[in-house]
């Protein structure tokens, strides 16, 4: 059980037409009795795990967007052995609580221009609740693209919020996986509350791929020990880092010219990276390889 609360705390208006089945029960309108929980259909969550403590972080909610019903979530005190907030983990994926990891998806072959829906939040103090959407290769190896957006303030009437994806690769994926979390996944706040609502994956007919606006060059690839990257800018620049996961594993200030950061620590594998400016406007995607 503990292994099961590590992994709780270190868990991704436009003019569209949608034309794929990307997501199974958006609406969360289906719903199947479990003993002293409800679980949306085609969608993981641990209450089956916590529900013999008494407690369930996932219910369904009359208060919805439309139709019946919307997902709601709640960060929730585990006590003694534990201890510790749980936030109400939600997934496409499967929980996997021995090796205390999100793993497959659901399949999906498409390229979506974003990620759209409907949301409340009653956050406690600080906290942040997000939704992280990846699209993965066929044993999500490696990312195609990923989108997330975060909710630091209260919402109290819903909202629709819209998030583009950023791609990372020209081909198409083959699953994709949702993450939604009423909390921050590494220092979750007892009561935060948040409810999700017709999510769906829309379409433009202009998807912008791998956003190439600014050449920064990231070398050598594959790297070692370091790495370096040339800004072609004469302004200042962040650089995200995520593992194939689409957890962010560094965020680094690039100045003027060339950066040389240390990557020493990185486990051997595929990562992903974003520049963006001040604004938060990304300038530039890739990926890049650590061999040892």
């Amino acid at each position: 059980m503990k292994k099961l609360f590590t992994l709780i705390l270190s868990s991704i208006v436009i003019n569209y037409s949608a034309n794929a089945q990307a997501l199974p029960n958006p609406g969360f309108e289906n719903w199947t009795a479990g003993s002293g929980y409800d679980n949306p259909n085609n969608w993981s969550t641990l209450n089956s795990s916590t529900s013999f403590l008494g407690i369930v972080t996932v219910t369904k909610s009359i208060d919805a967007h439309s139709g019946s019903y919307s997902l709601r979530g709640e960060t929730k005190f585990i006590g003694a052995p534990f201890n510790q907030a749980a936030p109400a983990l939600v997934t496409t994926g499967t929980i996997n609580t021995t090796t205390q990891v999100i793993e497959g998806g659901i399949a999906y072959t498409e390229r979506p221009d974003s990620v759209v829906g409907w949301m409340k939040y009653a956050p406690v103090n600080t906290d942040t609740a997000y939704i992280e959407v990846l699209l993965m290769n066929a044993n999500a190896s490696d990312t195609v693209a990923r989108a997330r957006f975060d909710q630091p303030v209260a919402a109290s009437e819903w909202f629709r919020f819209s998030v583009p994806f950023v791609y990372f690769s020209s081909g198409n994926p083959e699953l994709s996986r949702v993450i939604l979390l009423p909390s921050s996944g590494y220092s979750p706040v007892v009561g935060s509350v948040v409810q999700f609502d017709d999510l769906e994956f829309v379409f433009t007919t202009g998807i912008n791929e791998n956003n190439t606006k600014y050449a920064f060059n990231v070398y050598p690839n594959p790297a070692t020990d370091e790495l370096f990257v040339k800004n072609p800018l004469n302004k200042s620049a962040k650089m995200q880092v995520y593992d194939v996961t689409g957890k962010k594993v560094n965020e680094l200030n690039i100045g003027l010219n060339t950066t040389r950061t240390n990557i020493s620590t990185y486990s051997p594998g595929v990562y992903l990276y974003t520049f963006t400016d001040n604004n938060s406007e990304i300038l530039h995607t890739g990926k890049f390889a650590v061999t040892r």
